[in-house]
């Protein structure tokens, strides 16, 4: 009876270890394209750290892995674009597309590119593109490109209305309140103006953005209109002190 029961201990023990060497993962068995992520990954690091070389060259081992993974090709248009390379950088950043024509992270980030080089037209048309998506997880972002691409081309009813979109999605882009806040003022809509005016002051207060001459001007313009003379003063010696230079125009263009 003693014999039985070691002997089944021993098949249980057995089973076990075989169950475990079934459940666990082979390094062989991880899928080219998981590698080429992985390799990517590496390549994004050295990048951020100023390390284009070794950055490079964990691009290239990603692509042996797989040579369809857009992220790499995405890594390499921003290697060759902090280069100067331009032909290079647009040459990858059009191939991370190619690879997958629906990703809006690739159009955004072409069109960041474009934008870069003054190809307003183009990089507008890319940034609606990346728009699109409503799972972006970086859509407000791209809407804030867009507006800013917009004003490039004078189109300011197109600029406000991708900025108003990316405020609503809960981007907290100063540039953006700032310029809706102004246009709206410069459109009559004082309070409006005010309510955005007041939205950018809370990122101020939040340390997430800081004060520009064209806040200040913007907050002297908005208080003088609401009568409000002690905030003229208040921000008229921020622009002072912060912006001399832009304070002696503004002062000179005031008379």
């Amino acid at each position: 009876m003693q014999m039985i029961k070691r002997y089944l201990q021993l098949i249980a023990v057995s089973l076990s270890l075989t169950a475990c060497a079934i459940g666990a993962p082979d390094p062989n068995e991880i899928s080219a394209a998981e590698k080429a992520k992985k390799h990517t990954d590496v390549a994004i690091s050295y990048y951020q750290q100023g390390d284009n070389v070794g950055a490079r060259l964990w691009v290239q081992k990603a692509l042996g892995y797989d040579k369809n993974y857009g992220r790499a090709y995405v890594v390499l248009g921003s290697i060759f674009q902090s280069e100067k390379e331009t032909q290079l950088a647009e040459k990858y950043f059009k191939k991370a597309i190619k690879t997958d024509p629906d990703s809006a992270m690739f159009h955004n980030n072409y069109g960041a590119f474009l934008y870069s080089q003054q190809q307003y037209q183009q990089a507008c048309a890319e940034l609606e593109l990346a728009t699109k998506d409503p799972f972006y997880n970086k859509r407000a972002a791209a809407l804030d490109n867009l507006g800013r691409c917009y004003q490039q081309l004078e189109d300011g009813q197109q600029a406000d209305k991708a900025f108003q979109r990316s405020v609503n999605l809960g981007g907290k882009s100063a540039f953006a309140l700032i310029n809706l806040s102004k246009n709206l003022l410069a459109a009559g809509e004082t309070f409006k103006s005010n309510a955005k005016y007041s939205e950018f002051l809370q990122l101020v207060t939040d340390n997430q953005a800081h004060h520009t001459a064209e806040s200040l001007i913007l907050g002297i313009d908005l208080a003088r209109k609401n009568g409000d003379t002690s905030e003229v003063v208040t921000y008229l010696l921020l622009l002072e002190n912060l912006f001399p230079n832009k304070y002696k125009e503004y002062k000179e263009s005031a008379q």
